[in-house]
């Protein structure tokens, strides 16, 4: 499993293997019932104490992004499309908050950000692919 974590980060490593399954379910890398690793399995991956993805795991578990079976490991749980539309939403709407954090810190004001955002828009129009559904 492509899951990466920064022993040096501020964010408990916890909340980035969260953030981690989070992306992989928001970017299709990981779908609907498919198993997800063993805790131990997962923890030696990522050279963490499996205290930490136990947790991470519970807290997914409260969430509803995966389930447990006993006996057979944690997997990830069906999402509606629309449950899944909203995980991809918060997944990219973190990853936009810490680029305008990021821009900020180099004393950027909102209407410099804007523009920004709406250059890298051009680009990737002008490059043929928007990705995007609502043009």
């Amino acid at each position: 499993m492509l899951i990466k974590v920064d022993a040096n980060a501020f964010v408990p490593l916890y909340e980035q293997v969260k953030a981690e399954i989070r992306r992989l379910a928001a970017v299709g890398a990981v779908r609907a019932n498919d198993p997800l690793p063993s805790i131990r399995e997962l923890a030696a991956e990522v050279l963490v104490n499996p205290n930490t993805v136990a947790r991470a795991y519970r807290e997914l578990e409260k969430e509803g992004l995966i389930y447990t079976q006993k006996g057979r490991g944690s997997f990830l749980s069906v999402r509606r499309e629309r449950g899944l539309d909203r995980e991809t939403a918060a997944y990219l709407g973190r990853r936009m908050d810490a680029t305008v954090r990021e821009a900020a810190t180099f004393g950027l004001g909102a209407a410099e950000i804007r523009k920004l955002v709406e250059d890298s828009l051009r680009r990737l129009k002008g490059a043929g692919d928007t990705g995007g559904r609502n043009e």
